[in-house]
């Protein structure tokens, strides 16, 4: 038996890896990502600089508006100026339809036109309560979306 001498009981460090095989893969992933490619659509997402680069567009005052629904005819509207609340209508009419209905005027007209001056809109808040439908909800966003009320957003309203 022959022996290498000063090696002891430890293994050669050169090892021999086969990267055919993870080269075959790479290859296989990279032709499959680039065909399906074809197939991602390509979505927009409105988006308006807050503050910054443009010149003051116009001289009306910016509110936030929070939309709480208490139930599916109960709604409630908070006009804001910073953390302040400034106005509260409810919307409280005997079916659904009625009150988006009640609710699109109000914004149209109390709303928009706070104290008789147009105002601006910077951020909605919809809060749903877990007993209004999804649906209802969405109705809801369209007719703050239809007032040209852009940025708006969804809170959840856990344990309501």
């Amino acid at each position: 038996m022959s022996r290498k001498i000063g090696l002891g009981k430890k293994k050669e460090l050169n090892a021999e890896l086969n990267l055919t095989p993870f080269i075959d893969l790479l290859s296989t992933m990279v032709c499959f990502l680039l065909i399906t490619a074809v197939w991602i659509e390509i979505g927009s997402v409105e988006i308006k600089q807050s503050k910054g680069t443009q010149a003051q567009e116009s001289k009306k005052e910016s509110y936030d508006l929070d939309v709480v629904f208490n139930s599916d005819k109960k709604i409630s509207l908070n006009l804001k100026k910073g953390s302040r609340r400034v106005q509260r209508l409810v919307v409280n009419e005997s079916d659904f339809e009625a009150s988006i209905t009640q609710l699109d005027t109000l914004i149209a007209t109390k709303i928009k036109n706070f104290k008789n001056k147009a105002i601006d809109i910077a951020t909605a808040t919809v809060t749903p309560n877990s007993k209004v439908e999804y649906g209802h909800m969405v109705r809801a966003l369209d007719v703050l979306r239809k007032n040209e009320i852009i940025n708006i957003g969804v809170l959840s309203a856990s344990g309501k």
